[in-house]
C-alpha cells in the first residue's frame, strides 16, 4: 500500500530530492529511449560546458566525440547496467566516463536516469600505475644482478630475471616448469631462511648452486621476503659469484 503525504510532506519530499538532483557531483540527465535529453543538472551542464537550455532536446548522440557515436549504446543495455564511454564539451575536448543507468517514469512516460562519472582521473592513476608498473619490471628483467621471486609456500619460481637466466643457463619457460627451487640447488641445506614465512625478513647467506650444464656455482644471495598478490614471497638477489665449478 503506498503512503499517503500531506501536501506539506510531499513539498518536503521534492525540495530534497531537487536538492540531491541539483547538489550531486556527477553529472544526472533524464533521457527518453531515444536518446533524447529531456531534463539535465547542473554537474551535467558543466560536463559539456553547455546550459540546461541548451542540453534539453539534444540527443546523446550530439553529446559524445564524432568517432566515438558508433559505440553508443541502445536504451536495453544502459538500463540497469553500467557501461564506459566518453562525453564530448562544448569545445570539443574529450572526457571518459562512467554512466550507470536505470528505468523511471517522468512526467507520465517511461525514461532513463542516468549518473555520468568524469573517470578522467582514474584514468589518470591507472596509466600512471601501468607507467610505474613497467618501469619497475625493466628494472628487475633488466638489472645486471641475477634475480628471482619465488612463491615461499610451494616454493615454486614466480619471475626470474634476464641476468638470471644467463647465469643458471635456464629458459624462463624451464624456471616456470621445474617443481621447486631445490632444482638448483646443488647440496643438502641444513636449516633454510625460508622457515619462518613472514613478509620484511631480510637473510644474506651463502649457497651452492647447479646450472643446467651441470656445472656448480658458489653464490652470495641476499633474500627478501614480501608479500605479492596476498601470499608471501621471497625476493632473491645473486649479490656476488664466488666461484664457478664443472
Amino acid at each position: 500500500m503506498k503512503a499517503a503525504y500531506s501536501s506539506y510532506e510531499l513539498e518536503k519530499r521534492e525540495h530534497f530530492f531537487r536538492t540531491v538532483f541539483e547538489s550531486s557531483p556527477d553529472a544526472i540527465f533524464v533521457e527518453d529511449f531515444e536518446g533524447n535529453v529531456l531534463e539535465a543538472n547542473p554537474a551535467a551542464c558543466r560536463l559539456h560546458g553547455l546550459r540546461r537550455e541548451q542540453l534539453l532536446g539534444k540527443n546523446v548522440s550530439e553529446l559524445v566525440p564524432a568517432d566515438h557515436r558508433d559505440f553508443v549504446v541502445g536504451p536495453e543495455q544502459l538500463v540497469e547496467g553500467e557501461v564506459e564511454g566518453y562525453s564530448q564539451t562544448s569545445d570539443g575536448k574529450t572526457i571518459p566516463v562512467a554512466i550507470r543507468s536505470s528505468r523511471i517514469s517522468y512526467m507520465g512516460r517511461s525514461a532513463i536516469l542516468l549518473q555520468v562519472r568524469d573517470i578522467t582521473e582514474n584514468r589518470r592513476a591507472e596509466k600512471a600505475l601501468r607507467e610505474s608498473e613497467e618501469r619497475y619490471r625493466l628494472l628487475f628483467d633488466r638489472n645486471p644482478q641475477p634475480m628471482w621471486v619465488h612463491d615461499l609456500e610451494s616454493r615454486r619460481f614466480v619471475a626470474v630475471n634476464e641476468a638470471a637466466l644467463r647465469l643458471y643457463k635456464y629458459s624462463r619457460d624451464e624456471f616456470a616448469l621445474m617443481p621447486s627451487i631445490d632444482a638448483i640447488w646443488a647440496q643438502t641445506r641444513n636449516g633454510s631462511p625460508e622457515l619462518l614465512y613472514l613478509p620484511n625478513l631480510v637473510e644474506v647467506a651463502t649457497a651452492k648452486h647447479r646450472r643446467k650444464d651441470g656445472s656448480t656455482l658458489n653464490v652470495e644471495l641476499t633474500l627478501h621476503t614480501m608479500t605479492l598478490d596476498d601470499r608471501v614471497v621471497a625476493f632473491v638477489m645473486i649479490s656476488k659469484v664466488i666461484s664457478a665449478c664443472r
